[in-house]
């Protein structure tokens, strides 16, 4: 029997994450999961890949606000409700979402913690109520889903399995091992082996009623490599380079990594830990 073990939302893209019990599906993903997003003042989305010391940021959240932390102990704090929104469109992975920029003060503070980024300040965005970003249309098999400002897909799973097959090829190269927040899942699961090799298959709770379609092995990048505790990179080439070489997927090019899902039951749902799933 496959098994949460771990629930886990990222309002803020890139920044760190918030480890739940429970969690409510909603229309794009997890409630409030990459709701916001860091960009340039041109609303062109940033995420580690080009700021490591993201990783450094820490957010909670609660019935009123979204608060931000820095390392330097300085603090930031949205209210979650405001008539000051600012309508713009801001880019991720080339999709146009339609977005509100939170405005200048969280602007200064962001940039003041994270430093200018090619010249340019850094902006807090959120994404709009009535905003749509349809996940393509190929991975869908006929059903619908939108997401916010993920990747690309309202859900990643991973597999305590998959990170102790890792873990065992690092060692063995002599590398370090690795924890599961390098790899920001939204549900970890234990009891299943080659998830990324589940390509299709469904993940059904029974009990709860609801359901997950596997529809694409996650292919990782730089990300992987930053330790999220302190967002510096002690090796740029692992664990990527052994990820790569394991060939968890049976995809032919990259390093891959759990599963991107999509939510397949037609209303909304709380996820808990200790859930358990049938595979079909």
């Amino acid at each position: 029997m496959v098994q949460i073990t771990d629930l886990f939302i990222y309002p803020v893209k890139s920044l760190k994450g918030i480890s739940l019990n429970k969690s409510e599906t909603a229309l794009r993903g997890l409630k409030f999961d990459r709701e916001w997003m860091i960009t340039n003042s041109d609303y062109e989305f940033i995420t580690q890949r080009e700021i490591e010391s993201m990783a450094t940021i820490e957010v909670s959240i609660d019935s009123g606000a979204l608060m931000l932390s820095s390392k330097n102990n300085t603090h930031y704090t949205i209210p979650l409700e405001s008539s000051k929104f600012k309508h713009i469109q801001a880019s991720v992975w080339g999709d146009i979402c339609d977005a509100y920029d939170e405005g200048d003060d969280v602007s200064l503070w962001l940039t003041n913690v994270l430093g200018l980024y090619k010249g340019k300040s850094l902006r807090l965005v959120r994404f709009a109520k009535q905003g749509v970003r349809p996940v393509p249309s190929k991975y869908l098999d006929g059903r619908e889903a939108q997401s916010a400002f993920s990747d690309q897909f309202p859900y990643l799973i991973t597999s305590w399995e998959s990170l102790e097959k890792l873990n065992k090829g690092l060692i063995k190269n002599g590398s370090q091992v690795v924890e599961m927040d390098r790899f920001r899942p939204n549900i970890v699961v234990k009891g299943v082996e080659g998830l990324e090799k589940k390509t299709s298959h469904n993940f059904l709770c029974q009990k709860s009623g609801y359901s997950f379609g596997l529809r694409k092995p996650c292919k990782r990048c730089k990300i992987i490599t930053i330790n999220q505790e302190d967002g510096k990179i002690d090796n740029p080439k692992e664990p990527l380079s052994t990820l790569a070489s394991l060939s968890f997927s049976d995809e032919i090019n990259g390093a891959f990594f759990g599963q991107n899902a999509i939510l397949l039951s037609t209303k909304n749902y709380t996820l808990k830990v200790g859930d358990e799933f049938l595979i079909s």
